[in-house]
């Protein structure tokens, strides 16, 4: 989660995982990441850049004393997602 997520201490979030719950608020998503891992990969859209990338809240669940049977869960509710088509004129 640390990798998506900007501005947020790694050491934040290392304590918080230790009782198996983050919750962030109003965080900047990496939209260089976002972008290739989701839009690229996922959705098939490589042929577009990701501007900024926010969102009002992240989530992240790790089953700890269960891992093998239930799942490890993130999620993000309300990202904002600017993108450009990347043309010659916009690549840089």
């Amino acid at each position: 989660m640390g990798e998506y997520i900007l501005n947020v201490s790694k050491e934040k979030l290392k304590s918080a995982l230790i009782r198996e719950k983050i919750k962030v608020e109003d965080v900047e998503l990496d939209g260089d990441l976002i972008g290739s891992h989701i839009l690229g990969a996922a959705v098939g859209l490589s042929s577009f850049g990701v501007l900024s990338c926010n969102e009002r809240e992240a989530r992240l669940s790790v089953p700890w004393k269960n891992l093998e049977k239930e799942p490890t869960r993130i999620e993000f509710d309300d990202i904002h997602l600017v993108c450009i088509p990347l043309l010659p004129s916009t690549t840089n």
